[in-house]
């Protein structure tokens, strides 16, 4: 090992001799994660593609101000879509148009395009007319104008039915009017509204004063020359808990009239007398395509910063030193004692090793609902009527499935991403560690596309309605087929090891008894005379609850499935099954309570006993597990998770940056000068030197 010296911290052969200590291939596990997080030998020359001004100003963005870091942003988003269109790039866009490689890990995107990307792009694809596609399809994929998704209002967010803004059809021009009859009614949130040129707004459809219900339309914002559209207000609303999200919009439309023909019309059509076609019942439900493309991006999001985080905090413990090994030694910091690696700690174990398993979970989860989703949204795009009528019956699945896992896996990832930050000490407090953006910065995926409660109880209804379904002879299917099993007796183990199925059938099983039980509340609410609203209100600690236990079960069957058909290598197969186990444990173990029906004390112990063991088979192996994240020193963008190690030397070079540090003379000390007693510093300047040898011992 190097010796600490005046230009380094010593730590470079840390992360080596940890790496040495891995008892798998990493680069087997990298092959499982490249697709996710766009890793790979080709990284390197992608990334050429975006380098030098605007793409390399990231480096000062604390330093910025607000419209600075909002206008690098453009500047960035501008410059990458001529990149794209350049020729000579052709490869890098087929792979990224085929998701093998995603923007945001070649350079630092906005919200402008990312949302326009994703829920624009989407509800277009999902929701456009065949003539509506040939008009505005081609133009948005090649980023020639970009659109904002202008749903949430000032004063209703999860209620989409309590929206206030009215599209009314004027027969005489053929046109809707658009308008914004309330100060709630303003459009509240649209990501990147304030960059891009056009929308989809929602609004509730009037056709001869009857109100028909949220509908979609197209909306131009902004002319040829960036100004705002005649009736067309918008705004960016200022700063957020993210210092650098400066692109989150608002609006406000006053009488703004557009052709009929801006009424996204692929399952509802209005001609011009005023004739109104609705969809199919089951087809409506595609409607809401878009929300359930981002929900399902979230879960991805849950996964990638909590696993930066858990990289950091696990590659850092592993170089910080703290707390001597022998304290009673005469000279503790030689005799070769030394001090402790701090992973070796257990409570250090606890906390980062549970951000890695979880963080894995998410990973398996997050592939399983995007092949679900990919696969309906093909079937909306070009399936037969009959396939498409079997897509929109696994909807209310797919919808409550979503709801679930977007809030516990924001929920979990939020509060372990903040328990990493702590775990990190004091440089958990800087921004140039990486973990502390990421704290702060997930609190945005933790807050948005639904609060958590509301979507909870959506998914609670879901359950609901599965058990009625059990109850009366219907079929059940999917993900809560586990509803057909009956309750667990008392379960006697001698030991946990090993047992990853019963593990996760307690899981399973919570999840079906809190269901149970919140039928029975909800029928027992409804029997005293109590309306659907109100009983539904009168059991939500309940289904709070039911929600959070079918989360986690599906959470860990998706990862149990995962591991079955897509881990060919025994080694790296073993390594994850143990952070498996290790989530089911430490959930059993923080929620013991719930399996009061199964587990008694002896078994809870051994729980714990069990977990114990696990932190010690892990920490081995610790190192490689996040290497195989695959996570690069630019895309962590941390001093404290490089991969090399040289922790220390990034941290000082990170704070020389600052501009206080450009010189030697105090910024700002002629503020100060004035009140100090200059004869009392004078004198210590006669007392005080800088030598240029140590002294003699």
């Amino acid at each position: 090992m190097a010796a600490p010296s005046p230009t380094s911290g010593g730590t470079s052969g840390f992360l080596p001799a940890e790496r040495a200590k891995c008892s798998f291939n990493v680069a087997a596990l990298q092959t499982m994660t490249a697709v996710a997080l766009s890793t790979g030998d080709q990284m390197g020359k992608d990334r050429e593609i975006f380098s030098g001004p605007p793409f390399d100003n990231e480096e000062m963005k604390d330093y910025h101000s607000y419209e600075d870091k909002f206008a690098n942003t453009l500047a960035r988003t501008g410059a990458a879509v001529k990149k794209l269109r350049d020729p000579a790039n052709r490869k890098f866009l087929m792979r990224h148009m085929a998701g093998k490689v995603q923007m945001g890990t070649m350079f630092a995107t906005g919200g402008a395009a990312s949302i326009h990307f994703s829920m624009f792009l989407t509800f277009l694809k999902t929701n456009a007319s065949k003539e509506q596609n040939e008009a505005w399809l081609e133009l948005a994929q090649e980023a020639r104008y970009f659109g904002a998704y202008a749903q949430t209002e000032l004063g209703h967010g999860s209620n989409l039915r309590g929206l206030e803004t009215t599209a009314t059809l004027d027969k005489e021009t053929d046109e809707f009017v658009i308008h914004s009859p309330t100060l709630t009614s303003l459009k509240w949130w649209p990501t990147g509204m304030y960059a891009t040129t056009h929308g989809v707004v929602f609004a509730q459809l009037v056709i001869d004063g009857k109100n028909l219900g949220i509908h979609g339309f197209m909306m131009q914002f902004r002319d040829v020359k960036g100004h705002l559209m005649p009736g067309v207000e918008i705004g960016e609303m200022g700063p957020k808990i993210n210092g650098d999200n400066t692109n989150i919009g608002y609006a406000r439309f006053t009488y703004v009239r557009v052709p009929r023909f801006n009424m996204f019309a692929k399952y509802q059509q209005v001609a011009q007398d005023g004739q109104y076609t609705a969809p199919p019942k089951a087809l409506s439900k595609f409607r809401y395509m878009s929300m359930m493309s981002i929900r399902m991006l979230i879960v991805g999001w849950s996964f990638r910063d909590l696993a930066k985080s858990a990289t950091i905090t696990i590659r850092y413990s592993c170089v910080r030193q703290q707390g001597f090994k022998d304290s009673t030694a005469a000279d503790p910091l030689g005799d070769g004692v030394g001090e402790h690696c701090i992973m070796d700690y257990k409570m250090q174990q606890y906390r980062s090793f549970k951000a890695l398993s979880v963080a894995y979970c998410f990973f398996w989860s997050a592939v399983y609902v995007s092949m679900f989703l990919m696969r309906i949204q093909s079937t909306v795009a070009s399936g037969t009527e009959e396939e498409k009528d079997a897509a929109a019956a696994e909807l209310p699945e797919l919808h409550a499935t979503l709801s679930g896992l977007k809030v516990w896996s924001t929920m979990w990832a939020h509060t372990l991403i903040e328990d990493c930050r702590k775990a990190c000490g004091g440089q958990g407090y800087l921004r140039s560690s990486g973990v502390c953006n990421l704290s702060t910065d997930f609190a945005e995926p933790a807050t948005v596309e639904g609060e958590q409660v509301i979507m909870s109880l959506q998914l609670a209804r879901f359950l609901m309605k599965s058990v009625d379904d059990l109850n009366e002879g219907r079929p059940i299917v999917g993900s809560v087929e586990y509803l057909k099993e009956q309750p667990l007796g008392k379960i006697r183990m001698r030991s946990w090891k090993g047992e990853t199925d019963q593990l996760i059938g307690l899981l399973r099983d919570r999840a079906a008894r809190f269901a149970k039980k919140l039928s029975v509340a909800f029928k027992a609410a409804t029997a005293k005379g109590l309306s659907f609203d109100a009983a539904i209100n009168s059991v939500a600690v309940l289904a709070y609850k039911a929600a959070e236990c079918h989360s986690a079960y599906i959470f860990v069957r998706n990862n149990r499935l995962a591991l079955e058909e897509n881990v060919p290598d025994a080694a790296v197969k073993t390594a994850l099954t143990r952070l498996l186990d290790l989530v089911c444990l430490m959930q059993i173990r923080e929620n013991s309570g719930d399996w009061m029906n199964a587990l008694d004390e002896e078994q809870v112990d051994l729980i714990s006993e069990r977990i114990n063991e696990l932190l010690d088979e892990i920490r081995p192996d610790c190192v490689g597990l996040v290497d195989g994240f695959g996570f690069d020193d630019y895309m962590l963008d941390s001093t404290l998770g490089r991969f090399d190690g040289n922790v220390y030397e990034a941290i000082y070079g990170k704070a020389k940056q600052s501009p206080l540090n450009k010189t030697t003379r105090m910024v700002g000390w002629e503020h100060l000068e004035e009140i100090f007693d200059h004869d009392f510093l004078k004198a210590g300047m006669e007392s005080q030197r800088a030598g240029k040898t140590a002294a003699k011992l």
